[in-house]
């Protein structure tokens, strides 16, 4: 689906500790990512749960483990762990926009939109959450106007072109202006 293809990459791990750590922490994470994205979701949920523990500050280690819990269809430990990596860290874009992909998900589109908008005020400049907002905003919320505004927001954003996502916006602006000149016509 176009929702399933949108979000594919943002459901990513982390490439990165989101918090600095200790050297031996971060080589922690990267061993964990490492497990993770070869597949070994044991060892990959081993790393992040030890990590949660040892760095009670640290958010980074529940973001991917609440990753991994949704790339599971477990989206309600997905949905708490991703919480309780937002009570660690309030300005964890990554973290709102894994939580609102666990929500759109989940059927609960609102929150979805609370969590991607939490995401873009964190970090303005974050691309997959502009995009996730997009996919939300046309497909499920029926906002062609916002989903539009998001869409534009993420190709100023994304590091390379998408030809899916241009062709997205042509569809929208084609919607948008024909729904739009009826409602001009009667203003008159």
């Amino acid at each position: 689906s176009t929702a399933a293809a949108a979000t594919a990459g943002a459901e990513q791990a982390a490439a990165a500790p989101v918090e600095p750590l200790p050297p031996e922490a971060v080589q922690q994470f990267d061993q964990a990512v490492i497990h993770m994205n070869a597949g070994d979701i044991a060892a990959a949920e081993q790393g992040f749960r030890a990590l949660a523990a040892a760095y009670p500050t640290y958010s980074g280690a529940l973001l991917n483990l609440g990753i991994l819990q949704a790339k599971a269809n477990r989206l309600e430990d997905a949905e708490k762990t991703l919480r309780s990596a937002l009570e660690r860290n309030s300005s964890n874009a990554a973290a709102f926009n894994q939580l609102g992909i666990v929500y759109r998900k989940l059927g609960r589109f609102r929150e979805a939109d609370e969590s991607y908008q939490h995401a873009v005020q964190v970090d303005p400049q974050y691309a997959l959450a502009w995009l996730n907002l997009g996919v939300l905003c046309d497909l499920y919320l029926q906002q062609p106007e916002r989903a539009l505004e998001a869409f534009e927001r993420y190709l100023t954003l994304a590091a390379s072109p998408d030809a899916k996502v241009n062709t997205w916006v042509s569809e929208l602006k084609k919607r948008i202006g024909a729904g739009a000149e009826p409602r001009a016509a009667r203003a008159k």
